[in-house]
């Protein structure tokens, strides 16, 4: 299905009866009118931009999404979406966020009200209340997000039941604002449990053989966008059993295999593929299934369960992380953050682990070096609400990241620079999902006036 249905905004001023995971708590559903603080010319200041960010943080069990203005956490709107969201993922640049409804083959868009443009001889920041937005994706069973340098790449998995083939659509945040149709987008002949990233006008997404006895693809194509579709360049040759779990970095593209990492090398319009294969910190059943990068990193992080593996592509080297996992027995949480200068990881247990980041090794020296551990829940994991997991959301415009404590129903700021908590809010609510927006690079960064 490629539909898209206009939604209107919620009324203004409208209360809404319990939200259902939240006992006896109501919420108000308040839909402001955008103000948009615009600064015409060349001397002004910026001041009056937040240029920490705001938070979208849905109600767990709920279709309640509601947008916290930063540092102070102070709400700025609540909505209604259709269902209870089953993710929260942030655009290219960090306007919107993408309200995931997996299994209603939906995908809403909420403005954080934050952006900025470029001015040619200089960056301008802008900003209003957040809205829902028209713009929405109605493909079937959207499950895999991917951003990077100002795009997202969203991978549909299709069903087996229907015959509903797969697709990827990829936008930029100028396509959400603006409720574009014309989109790029990725047509399959078959479902499948894909990946997809988006590197300018290539897409580097997976191919499943229709015949497979497994949803999982096994091989990589390069594609090139023409106009709103893509067109297949490439297969590579090396295949990629059992793929689950991509993400990219400046020069290269991963992809969790079965019995290794696929690399795909770029260098300008020429992409190469390559191999690592597993070593022998891996036993049993291990397997790389999830992958993180950046482009400030030179590394990946990859993860088979809860074993980290630092991953160099240029050198062809992966190494364990020792990240002192205690009694975790899963991350629900991580990225790099601070521009690439640290990586954080928050696990089942309620802790948070930072490192920091080094770059290529040298000698004894780690690229990940352990800093700390932050223990952000002292009671027991047994009182967790059902269906309810730690969360986490990095800042792309400062040293904070923010977890979510479904226990005490708390909104925790960490400082990563200083390692402590320095914020705690108390919610109406019980947390489910949780993404930061805002200006990666604000205003100020750029020039001073």
């Amino acid at each position: 299905m490629n539909v898209k249905t206009s939604i209107k905004h919620l009324a203004v001023a409208v209360s809404v009866a319990l939200v259902s995971a939240c006992g006896d708590t109501k919420v108000n559903i308040n839909e402001k009118d955008p103000i948009v603080i615009e600064k015409p010319g060349h001397d002004h200041d910026h001041d009056e931009v937040n240029a920490s960010g705001r938070l979208v943080v849905t109600a767990l069990d709920s279709a309640y999404v509601q947008v916290l203005e930063l540092p102070a956490k102070t709400e700025l709107n609540s909505f209604l979406v259709s269902a209870t969201p089953s993710a929260l993922y942030a655009s290219g640049d960090y306007r919107y966020a993408a309200v995931v409804q997996r299994s209603q083959d939906l995908v809403n868009f909420i403005d954080g009200g934050l952006w900025q443009e470029d001015h040619i001889d200089h960056m301008d920041d802008y900003q209003a209340a957040p809205r829902l937005m028209p713009f929405q994706l109605t493909q079937v069973r959207p499950t895999h997000f991917a951003s990077a340098e100002g795009q997202l790449a969203v991978f549909f998995d299709g069903n087996s039941v229907t015959g509903t083939a797969a697709r990827v659509a990829v936008l930029t945040d100028a396509d959400i604002g603006e409720d574009r149709t014309d989109y790029p987008q990725l047509s399959y002949e078959t479902h499948q449990h894909g990946v997809a990233q988006a590197r300018g006008e290539y897409l580097i997404s997976t191919i499943r053989d229709a015949n497979s006895s497994t949803t999982l693809p096994d091989k990589v194509g390069l594609y090139e966008q023409h106009g709103d579709h893509y067109d297949l360049e490439q297969v590579f040759a090396e295949t990629c059993p059992g793929l689950h779990g991509s993400a990219q970095n400046h020069d290269f593209i991963a992809f969790g295999c079965s019995d290794g990492v696929l690399l795909i090398e770029q260098a300008g319009s020429t992409f190469t593929a390559s191999k690592l294969l597993n070593t022998a910190a891996f036993t049993g059943t291990m397997r790389i299934g999830t992958l993180d990068g950046s482009h400030s990193a030179e590394h990946f992080v990859g993860f088979a369960g809860t074993t980290l593996f630092a991953i160099h592509p240029e050198d062809g080297e992966m190494e364990p992380i020792d990240w002192q996992a205690g009694n975790a027995t899963a991350i629900t949480g991580y990225g790099f953050a601070e521009q690439g200068e640290k990586f954080v990881l928050l696990d089942n247990t309620g802790t948070l682990t930072i490192f920091n980041y080094h770059g290529h090794a040298h000698g004894d020296e780690a690229a990940f070096e352990f800093v700390s551990k932050l223990p952000l829940n002292t009671g027991s994991n047994t009182t967790l609400p059902s269906g309810s997991r730690f969360e986490l959301a990095i800042s792309a415009s400062s040293d904070k990241v923010y977890v979510t404590n479904p226990i005490t129903r708390q909104l925790i700021t960490v400082d990563l620079h200083d390692a402590e908590v320095v914020a705690e809010k108390q919610l109406p609510y019980v947390p489910g999902k949780v993404v930061w927006l805002g200006i990666a690079n604000p205003a100020d960064d750029h020039h001073a006036h």
